[in-house]
């Protein structure tokens, strides 16, 4: 196995011991492949397995007690903002009507919550579980959950506005999808950059590196409000759904459409580390 490998044409070559870079070869090497990667010229060349003991990968990963901390503000954030969503849908009703129960709507808001609040810490203890077989998963976790807050932040915003003015349909819907995009944005800024991928871009840098996550966002936002408004449209008048459910379905869809691409674009053009050349640091 070759201990080096070159770029071609892009200039770029990387010399690390034997072992540590490898063709993907599977279906299974491609996709840890696009987890993996750090740069778009290695997402198209080659893709990272690093050998490493449990300990690095822990260290890699970070104290524990911030990550379950952060998991606990996650969960908290997203089950207080679940509250809205599950009023103005009507959740509890439904299931306790759904299967004949004889308890308060109340504790059917609490128990969802609860499992909410749960989830994300729950959801640490898999991920850094995992982290020390396969790291990038750790990662990938980790931003999930930030996009599961995203996600209330969003269906919060949204049911909010749908509730205070009683309107879920038309133009109207649609600027509520957009008012309710740039409040999750907002949010994911934050979590990705000091939690997910601990950006320490300062300065100069800083202002690239959020001017990219505005660009990578602002046509995931695109994504969101073009599919959602499409299905909530062309569902109008094929569906016997409330419209209001129907545009939670709406936002959902769309949202797992965005969550990809987002993902993708975070990890390899917004929060990509300085490399070293020449032992010097350079912007990515």
């Amino acid at each position: 196995m070759p201990s080096v490998f070159s770029a071609g044409a892009t200039g770029l070559s990387r010399s690390q011991p034997a072992g540590i870079y490898r063709q993907p070869t599977t279906c299974f090497d491609l996709f840890f492949y696009c987890l993996c990667s750090t740069d778009l010229v290695s997402f198209i060349y080659k893709i990272k397995l690093s050998p490493l003991t449990n300990e690095v990968k822990e260290k890699q990963m970070g104290d524990s007690k911030k990550d379950y901390k952060a998991s606990l503000i996650l969960g908290a954030l997203a089950a207080v903002l679940s509250l809205v969503t599950i009023n103005n849908l009507g959740i509890s009703e439904s299931v306790i009507a759904r299967f004949n129960l004889s308890i308060p709507s109340s504790m059917i808001t609490l128990i969802i919550m609860a499992v909410i609040f749960i989830a994300c810490p729950a959801g640490i203890f898999v991920a850094r579980l995992i982290g020390k077989t396969v790291l990038s998963l750790y990662q990938l976790i980790k931003f999930a959950e930030t996009g599961g807050l995203n996600t209330f932040v969003n269906f919060g915003v949204l049911n909010l506005l749908m509730w205070v003015t009683n309107l879920s349909t038309g133009i109207y819907y649609s600027i509520f999808i957009a008012v309710a995009f740039t409040a999750a944005v907002i949010n994911s800024y934050l979590w990705n950059k000091h939690w997910v991928f601990k950006s320490k871009a300062k300065g100069s840098s800083q202002e690239k590196e959020f001017a990219k996550f505005v660009t990578v966002s602002l046509i995931g936002g695109l994504i969101t409000v073009v599919s959602a408004s499409l299905i909530q449209h062309f569902s109008r008048n094929s569906t016997n759904l409330n419209p209001k459910l129907m545009g939670n379905i709406a936002a959902a869809i769309a949202f797992i459409i965005t969550m990809a691409w987002n993902f993708l674009g975070y990890k390899l053009v917004v929060f990509v580390k300085p490399q070293k050349v020449n032992g010097k640091k350079t912007e990515a």
